[in-house]
């Protein structure tokens, strides 16, 4: 039921809905429950499913710069239209390029604005696709759209720390899981080997190409099976790889078909700012799970008890070794790390959170400009 005074919240995202992991897992996924509390929320994305087609592939410039000129009039023609809302919540940025000149646009029209980020996106971080395009991002206007903000939402502890250097008013809310979706299967009787499993999109999955050397050692040591789902074919030399194309649909089930879930990371900062999202997809199906000993992921796994770090390739090999060997440990960790994300990584409890800073932003920004 929604509450008698609603708050409506004008949603400016940069991608097409149900398409990227970071949009769905936040904002996207808390919508229901933020219905709920009486927070209305309508979305208004920079791309068109069109331009998100041509953005990460291999040269299209033309198409690249036409998509990015008519998402950039769309935007401004869409910007007046946000005086009509309570709150303006900026995710990631107001559009995918160029300065924060959009973002002071919006805070001319006098109504509160949450900026929410999940990567750290103050670095410079390109596909290998438009590596020529990277200037154009100005990351460090990530810096102005801090302080032009009424209150910064970040996912994890790192952003957190970069989010404070330009705004007092800062909320850690983790990425979230939907624990009616992601949820524990038998997977007693549908293998006879074990399924190592990766799930990502194609950027990320840049990151499980560089971990090909571990995995050609597993599969000369252990009869495996390695798996990823994902939105482009692995490249894995040396690696026979299992590939299943994402969807939003199937992403659940294909999930809780892994017998251990995997998340290699390379010790770099980007990585640093990542909010341990597969992990957490993972552990919310019950699969036992190994995380690269950095950042969010060692928020999330407490190492031995609801699943494994690493930080060797020795290491890595030993905990799959072990995993695969030991179907009880693999059973023991997997329910620890549902117990994790039922406690503390629902969308329930984020959007509950969220909840709580959209109305104090209205408060606030309400007693500031009219006391």
């Amino acid at each position: 039921m929604v509450h008698s005074s609603s708050i409506s919240v004008c949603a400016l995202v940069p991608y097409p809905l149900n398409t990227v992991p970071g949009q769905r897992f936040r904002i996207e996924q808390w919508q229901p429950y933020l219905e709920k509390e009486g927070i209305l929320v309508d979305f208004f994305p920079f791309a068109d499913a069109r331009l998100m087609q041509w953005l990460y592939q291999p040269g299209q410039w033309v198409k690249k710069a036409a998509g990015l000129t008519a998402a950039f009039a769309r935007r401004i023609r869409q910007l007046p239209a946000a005086r009509r809302y309570d709150v303006i919540l900026i995710y990631r940025a107001i559009w995918l390029f160029g300065p924060a000149a959009l973002e002071r646009v919006a805070s001319v029209l006098n109504r509160p604005i949450i900026f929410d980020f999940d990567d750290a996106i103050y670095l410079l971080h390109t596909t290998e696709a438009n590596r020529w395009f990277g200037w154009l991002k100005f990351p460090r206007k990530t810096d102005a759209i801090c302080r032009l903000s009424d209150h910064v939402v970040v996912g994890n502890t790192f952003l957190a720390d970069y989010a404070r250097r330009h705004n007092p008013s800062v909320t850690v809310i983790p990425s979230s899981v939907d624990t009616e979706r992601f949820r524990p299967v038998d997977r007693a009787s549908t293998s006879h080997h074990v399924v190592i499993g990766w799930t990502g999109s194609s950027t990320s999955q840049t990151y499980l190409e560089q971990f090909a050397p571990v995995l050609r050692q597993l599969v000369v040591r252990r009869q495996v099976e390695i798996r990823v789902h994902s939105d482009r074919p692995p490249v894995l030399d040396g690696v026979p790889v299992s590939w299943r194309p994402w969807s939003p649909e199937t992403e659940a089930d294909e999930i809780a078909q892994f017998d251990i879930g995997i998340m290699p990371m390379p010790d770099e900062l980007w990585a640093y700012g990542k909010c341990a999202m597969k992990a957490l997809l993972y552990m919310a199906c019950a699969v036992p799970t190994i995380a690269q000993a950095i950042g969010a992921n060692c928020e999330v796994i407490q190492h031995g008890e609801n699943g494994f770090l690493a930080s060797t390739p020795e290491a890595w090999l030993a905990y799959l070794e072990a995993l695969i060997d030991n179907p009880a440990l693999r059973k023991k960790l997997g329910a620890s790390g549902r117990r994790t994300v039922e406690q503390r990584y629902s969308m329930q409890q984020c959007a509950t959170l969220f909840a709580r800073v959209v109305r104090e932003a209205v408060s606030r920004h309400w007693t500031t400009h009219h006391s």
